[in-house]
């Protein structure tokens, strides 16, 4: 074949500066090889904001005691030049302390600083991240007061739409609802580990705390709450004494019947505009109730144990739920499966415990006619499972009953999204 090469010549920088910047970052917007970017940005002054943007877009910046001061360092510079500063959508504030660090950052060696920084000393400080949607406050222990919730509002407030508070300690829940305040646009919001006056509610109120004075809950359309029973319960009785909100994404654990109908109000109130629904923590099935999710397309459930030292109820819970399930719209269906047992023998002897002839039953019905996937996602013997599956399944696939094609089955080994319960 013969090489056909066509000489070109560059525009003249009188030309070049005639192009206006839309048209180059257009272009850029098309990359997403990051070290394609990268090569972008140090091109030229009409390339840098255009590459800097998409490059950090989805990303996540990650602050805590061993980089906090170098970032103040750029922050200065960002107040006089452009820097990554004014393009960053997600940040990460690690408070740190004790031997925690962000996972995976970095290994803890003896005789580390453990110095923790406090978010009242270096929030204020934290000023031009104006591109900032998702902000992740981590390992706050209840050291925190009004410098926190201002710096919130007036360095982060107008743009972040995503909150994530993890490993949290609050003085009190109005200082929970200073928070949220100071976030007006918020649309998603999660709660792992929080704690609210130590953590101990009652009932309908935290201690100190009426319902009726508190204020209304921001319009989230994702709601995940990896958080304790007693919590769990004064947080939903907060947003179903206001009323309903448009919900699209729920994520919950349930823990036992008075738990459970706290959340069954919620759905109540505001099911009718969940799609998706994540068990976190699968303990209880009692007083749950998806009826109201008449538009739910994804249901997944997590961490059911199979052991003889699983929670009571374990085997069923799986059927139990679904047997709430009123949608002609589901689509999806994952269960993540927790095997203890490290030998066959074992494991066969626990999945014959697990109630497949019931959920067999429960799949039966015409309203799963739109399923599409069923799968189990399990820590260990995929083999086995899969067997224990068919074996329980073949039958009913024989008779012609289901009400969806029997390749929807799938097993599956859990990733570290599944362990980490961000599926």
């Amino acid at each position: 074949m013969t090489s056909y090469f066509r000489s070109t010549t560059p525009l003249s920088e009188e030309l070049t500066d005639l192009i206006p910047h839309e048209i180059h970052e257009y272009i850029i917007s098309f990359l997403d090889h990051t070290p394609t970017l990268k090569s972008c940005s140090l091109t030229c002054r009409a390339w840098l904001q255009a590459s800097w943007r998409h490059l950090l877009a989805g990303r996540t910046l990650v602050v805590h005691r061993e980089n906090i001061e170098d970032l103040l360092e750029i922050v200065k510079r960002n107040l006089h030049s452009l820097t990554i500063i004014r393009f960053v959508e997600g940040l990460y504030v690690e408070q740190g302390g004790s031997l925690r660090l962000p996972f995976l950052l970095s290994p803890w060696i003896e005789g580390e600083n453990q110095q923790t920084f406090q978010f009242d000393d270096y929030l204020p400080l934290l000023v031009g991240f104006k591109s900032v949607k998702r902000l992740r406050l981590g390992w706050v222990r209840g050291d925190t007061g009004s410098p926190t919730v201002l710096s919130l509002q007036n360095n982060f407030g107008a743009g972040v739409t995503s909150l994530e508070l993890n490993s949290v300690i609050l003085c009190s829940p109005l200082q929970f609802f200073e928070i949220l305040h100071a976030l007006p646009q918020l649309t998603s919001l999660m709660l792992v580990g929080l704690k609210l006056d130590s953590g101990r509610q009652d009932d309908e109120e935290a201690p100190g705390t009426t319902l009726v004075h508190t204020p209304k809950p921001p319009q989230l359309q994702e709601f995940y709450c990896n958080i304790s029973k007693d919590v769990a319960e004064f947080i939903f009785s907060w947003i179903v004494f206001h009323g309903s909100i448009p919900t699209r994404t729920l994520a919950v654990g349930l823990f036992n019947s008075s738990t459970n109908s706290k959340i069954s109000r919620f759905l109540s109130e505001s099911g009718s505009t969940i799609e998706t629904v994540k068990i976190w923590d699968a303990y209880a099935a009692t007083d749950f109730d998806l009826t109201p999710c008449t538009k739910i397309r994804s249901l997944k459930m997590g961490w059911i144990h199979l052991s003889s030292s699983s929670p009571p109820g374990s085997e069923t819970f799986v059927t139990d739920v679904l047997s709430t399930v009123s949608s002609t719209c589901l689509e999806e269906v994952l269960v993540v499966l927790q095997i203890l047992v490290s030998n066959s023998p074992g494991v066969e002897s626990d999945l014959d415990a697990f109630d497949w002839r019931g959920l067999v039953s429960v799949l039966q019905q015409p309203r799963f006619k739109n399923l599409r996937k069923v799968c189990f996602s399990v820590s260990s013997h995929t083999d086995v499972v899969s067997q224990a599956l068919m074996k329980h399944i073949k039958p009913v696939v024989s008779s012609g009953k289901l009400p969806f094609n029997r390749d929807a089955f799938h097993v599956v080994s859990w990733t570290r999204a599944e362990y980490g319960g961000y599926w």
